[in-house]
């Protein structure tokens, strides 16, 4: 069973210039990538595609291996996240903690999906949320998600102060959103 899949990406094409013939851009037509991982590990580095030949630095998870906590537990704690916290894809049915990390790249729900329904449940006591993906892009893209949007504004507005966000990468990088 292939575990992982290629993101379809861009090729590159000349970007036009007269004056600088040689600059190139990546907004050709997408590849649908062609390159087997060796291992069933996510891949952090570029490598190159067999179909193109052109670096591709993204990976995604099959659907098949979404929302398993046993899968997604060597790569949230990659991400630096352990200890007691509740986390997605995790083990259901725990208690609730102050602090929450979702690994948007490992769930087969929208984050504001998971968000509304974690604070269904332990709003009263989480306050910290860990947002993770296994490069930037992902993230930026998950919390774009107008239900995300909306959940962090209403909770602002009726508990200003309270909630805090971390984001993360997959190798355990913080970045600013």
């Amino acid at each position: 069973m292939k575990n992982y899949i290629p993101l379809p990406h861009r090729t590159e094409v000349s970007s036009g210039i007269i004056n600088m013939p040689s600059i190139t851009t990546l907004n050709g037509p997408y590849c649908a990538g062609g390159f087997e991982p060796p291992h069933n590990k996510i891949l952090h580095r570029n490598v190159i595609c067999n179909h193109c030949q052109h670096p591709q630095d993204g990976w995604k998870i099959d659907p098949s291996c979404l929302d398993d906590g046993e899968f997604a537990k060597p790569f949230l704690h990659d991400a630096g996240v352990c200890g007691a916290i509740n986390c997605y894809p995790g083990v259901p049915g725990g208690s609730c903690r102050d602090t929450c990390a979702i690994h948007v790249d490992l769930i087969s729900k929208s984050l504001g999906q998971i968000m509304r329904r974690h604070l269904r449940s332990c709003g009263r006591i989480t306050r910290h949320f860990i947002i993770i993906g296994f490069s930037l892009e992902s993230v930026q893209k998950s919390v774009r998600s107008n239900l995300f949007q909306s959940i962090c504004e209403m909770y602002q507005l009726t508990h200003p102060g309270e909630f805090t966000f971390e984001y993360r990468t997959g190798d355990g990088t913080q970045v600013q959103l």
